[in-house]
């Protein structure tokens, strides 16, 4: 999915999602809601809300595992690989 620079900055502007990635990139592999909660400090409905827009932006996947829904970064997205070096550096 290619991206402007308003689209990333939309995406990529906001604290929380910042420290969602962060936790989604030092955490590799599917966390759920409640796993990021716990990584992030974040309340229940804004982690939700944030990876809402992730998800939209196509930077995070989301998949059903029974009961539960799991959220994994794209690792096919070129700006995920970009996010993943970037957070790498200052984890």
């Amino acid at each position: 999915m290619p991206y402007n620079k308003t689209d990333l900055e939309r995406i990529l502007g906001s604290p929380r999602r910042i420290r969602i990635l962060r936790e989604m990139v030092r955490n590799q592999g599917p966390l759920s809601v409640y796993r990021i909660r716990v990584l992030t400090g974040l309340r229940t409905g804004d982690v939700k809300k944030h990876l809402q827009i992730l998800v939209d932006a196509g930077i995070v996947r989301e998949m059903k595992m029974n009961d539960q829904r799991i959220y994994m970064l794209d690792g096919e997205n070129p700006v995920v690989k970009a996010l993943i070096e970037l957070f790498k550096v200052s984890l």
